[in-house]
């Protein structure tokens, strides 16, 4: 029997591929066990699973559902294994990265102890890469993509008994080899159901993030649209989604808003979509429900520079007495060529015009920046972090309270900066192992990183 290894993570080894003993036949059985791996090795605020439970809504009351998050669930590892026995597949949601070394450490832990049961990923890192996620023995199959349909088709397909053989949007390993089926066209998300919250252990992600991280607030997260219009370089969306958005409609989110406020005891609403102001009619309408609703929350979301100064006076008046605390403005670099390279479609001038939105109505706001994006070998960075320091002065002069993070520059798979980034000398890892110990972390000592003080 030919054993594979990697020193770098902890865990029995994983027997080869071509011996594996994955059985696709999962007839009578009842339980799916969804885990999420913790994302980042530092990630010191909770944010819910919400991607296992979008996935879980179309099986809810056909299955057993048991949803696992490494960070909330106690003895998670042990709620894992317990339920293996009686298990149509387990379910692994991970970005590139830590969240994959958490998951691969999960999945050896299930090989061992259940040998015969499918091991299915989904999430950005093997929607991207799915034959090479499914060349890891920590993998059978994986879910590419939106996955809310295509999982439903995959677990059906394993409790029928069969492999998941002509399912849209999913990569699947053979003795033969790897088979990977063609793509699924993308659902409009308001044609899925509501993820259920009442799955997710919502008061103790809430309790963890008000003792460890001292947040005052009841606060969760929710999901109101898919995708965003933009074409930025270094973001994966764009990818995945092609550049195609889709939002709930506006009396949905209201009436799921508003009920997990009631239910949850909630004081704030994190939006999580990628651009939640995409479209000013359905923003208004949504803020035009909360104020009628009469509940007293606020809430966060994400904007484009170059869309959220264009707004209407009389939106952002309501985006603000509907509670809006803070928008996340994802400004990325003030030089007019980096903006340019990375296809970000907004200029140093909508960063400020944007500050000054925030200022006049009243809405804090933070400008996320990026350090460090790829440039030829030899030749100087066109934007260095001491740039941005200067030009975040800029912007505390119109909002002094004005909140600011800087990241440095982690090459996405699947985005064009991460093919400019291995033409300018970026050795590619070649396996979801490899893969593992890719993190924005191991990327402080960037080669394309200035050196400032």
């Amino acid at each position: 029997m030919i054993v594979w290894r990697n020193q770098s993570l902890n865990g029995p080894p994983f027997v080869n591929t071509s011996v594996r003993q994955t059985n696709y036949d999962r007839r009578e059985k009842k339980k799916v066990v969804l885990f999420f791996p913790t994302p980042a090795y530092d990630h010191y605020r909770i944010e819910l699973g919400l991607a296992l439970a979008v996935v879980a809504a179309p099986l809810e009351g056909k299955y057993d559902l048991q949803l696992i998050d490494e960070r909330v669930t106690p003895d998670y590892e042990k709620e894992v294994l317990s339920n293996l026995e009686d298990a149509v597949c387990v379910g692994i949601s991970s970005i590139t990265g830590y969240q994959i070394k958490r998951g691969i450490a999960m999945a050896r832990k299930v090989r061992a102890a259940a040998p015969d049961v499918p091991i299915v990923w989904g999430g950005y890192h093997p929607s991207l890469f799915p034959e090479q996620t499914c060349e890891s023995a920590a993998c059978d199959i994986v879910c590419v993509g939106q996955g809310d349909i295509t999982f439903k088709e995959i677990v059906d397909s394993l409790a029928d008994g069969k492999p998941p053989a002509g399912i849209p949007g999913c990569a699947y390993w053979t003795a033969e080899g790897i088979v990977v089926n063609e793509p699924r066209p993308l659902v409009d998300v308001n044609d899925v159901p509501p993820a259920p919250y009442h799955l997710l252990d919502v008061d103790r992600a809430i309790e963890l993030n008000q003792r460890q991280n001292h947040e005052k607030k009841r606060t969760i997260e929710f999901h109101s649209s898919q995708g965003c219009p933009g074409k930025c370089g270094y973001c994966a969306d764009a990818q995945l989604y092609q550049r195609h958005w889709t939002g709930l409609e506006a009396d949905r989110v209201v009436e799921e808003v508003v009920q997990l406020v009631k239910t949850y005891r909630l004081d704030q609403i994190n939006y999580s979509d990628a651009n939640f102001f995409a479209n000013q009619k359905r923003v208004k309408a949504i803020c035009e429900g909360i104020i009628d609703a009469g509940i007293n929350i606020s809430w966060v979301a994400s904007a484009r520079p170059d869309t959220f100064h264009r707004y209407k006076p009389e939106v952002l008046k309501l985006i603000r007495e509907s509670g809006c605390k803070r928008v996340i403005v994802g400004a990325e670099s003030a030089s007019e060529p980096v903006l340019e390279l990375i296809c970000k479609g907004a200029t140093a001038a909508d960063h400020l015009k944007s500050a000054q939105v925030c200022r006049d109505y009243g809405i804090g706001g933070t400008f996320t920046f990026i350090t460090g994006f790829p440039h030829p070998p030899g030749t100087p960075a066109q934007e260095t972090t001491q740039d941005l320091l200067d030009f975040i002065e800029r912007l505390k002069k119109i909002q002094p309270d004005i909140r600011t993070k800087i990241f440095v520059f982690t090459p996405y798979p699947g985005t064009p900066l991460y093919e400019l980034s291995v033409e300018f000398g970026m050795k590619e890892p070649l396996s979801l192992e490899e893969w593992a110990d890719y993190n924005p972390a191991t990327m402080k000592e960037s080669q394309w990183v200035e050196p400032w003080e």
